[in-house]
């Protein structure tokens, strides 16, 4: 059995703010000349580094809560939620910002223990307490029949397909219906 635990990242905790940043900056580096999987609503032409740059200080802020898996004491996924800038159908910006998962990563060497899923799970119990009723995420498009990556992650969670926003889908979780599994 894998060892496995998930810690909230918040400002008031430098250290798991800066790992949750090294574990990103680390499967940029696996990923390069390619979109980042795991950064909802990132533009194909985006600089990769430039979005990890917006969600450092975003999560330094506080506007985004965030919760890091740890695999034997090391870390292997993050979800980070906010209120954000909603895309509307179409692509074009909605007029009030919406709960939003604004990255989602599990590393590669850790796929399939079901980390993404109970991610979310920790996201939405945390913005449930606060009064949010659901959760957006922006998860690329993908080839027809090919639901992998984060949109399969997010599909499995129970987030259904609204509406496509450019060159990402929307995808919407009412929230209080968890589905996610045990890990390990």
């Amino acid at each position: 059995m894998v060892d496995t635990h998930v810690l909230r990242v918040s400002p008031d905790e430098p250290t798991t703010v800066a790992e949750s940043l090294a574990l990103l900056e680390h499967e940029l580096d696996e990923v390069p000349a390619a979109v980042f999987p795991g950064l909802s609503r990132q533009a194909p032409e985006d600089d990769p580094w430039a979005v990890v740059n917006d969600l450092a200080e975003l999560m330094r802020e506080g506007r985004l809560t965030g919760f890091a898996a740890y695999v034997e004491g090391l870390p292997a996924g993050l979800c980070l939620v906010g209120v954000l800038a909603a895309l509307g159908p179409g692509g074009a910006e909605a007029p009030e910002p919406v709960p939003t998962v604004a990255c989602l990563l599990v590393a590669p060497r850790h796929a399939r223990l079901g980390l993404g899923r109970v991610l979310l799970a920790e996201a939405e119990s945390s913005l449930a307490a606060e009064g949010a009723t659901f959760l957006d995420a922006y998860p690329p498009k993908m080839r027809p029949g090919k639901e992998s990556g984060p949109l399969g992650v997010l599909l499995q969670a129970g987030f259904v397909r609204v509406a496509e926003a450019g060159d990402r889908l929307l995808v919407r979780k009412t929230l209080g219906k968890t589905r996610a599994r045990k890990v390990g």
